[in-house]
């Protein structure tokens, strides 16, 4: 999704602010089509949530989410770590985003992901979050990600 400089939302912190930009966000494209909500934040790390839903399925015998909506849901809960622990949007591009599954969404399970922004250099952010449903001790899935910050 293309972020113009008027949607750069920032918090009272002078902080990029994920709550204004999910906001935005839910409301057109693919963060509309998901249906993901901002949930909490810190200084380098963000959390989401994807409530269940049925266009989301990947398993209808079971109900079990599809694994590429929870892809989506790490990818932008990385991303979104990155602008808190910039303190600022800025466009980034993910260059590698490896996932773990470690066990199914099961059909009404909420996943909520936490990502944390590692490290930043100049060009790179590296990120490292889990998905959970509501149990953190019992992932869904952990991820680890690189993301290159661009101009």
């Amino acid at each position: 999704m293309s972020v113009s400089n008027d949607h750069r939302t920032n918090s009272r912190d002078g902080g990029f602010d994920p709550s204004s930009f999910f906001e935005l966000a839910r409301s057109v494209g693919h963060g509309r089509a998901l249906g993901l909500e901002f949930r909490a934040c810190g200084d380098n790390w963000v959390e989401l949530a994807l409530p269940w839903r049925e266009e989301l399925v990947g398993v209808p015998e079971t109900g079990m989410l599809a694994s590429g909506a929870i892809v989506s849901l790490l990818d932008t809960c990385g991303g979104t770590s990155v602008w808190r622990a910039l303190g600022r949007f800025q466009p980034s591009v993910t260059i590698d985003l490896r996932l773990d599954y470690l066990r199914p969404a099961l059909k009404g399970e909420t996943v909520i992901a936490r990502c944390t922004c590692d490290k930043l250099t100049r060009q790179i952010a590296f990120v490292s979050g889990i998905a959970h449903t509501g149990d953190d001790s019992r992932p869904v899935a952990r991820a680890v990600g690189t993301f290159m910050l661009t101009p």
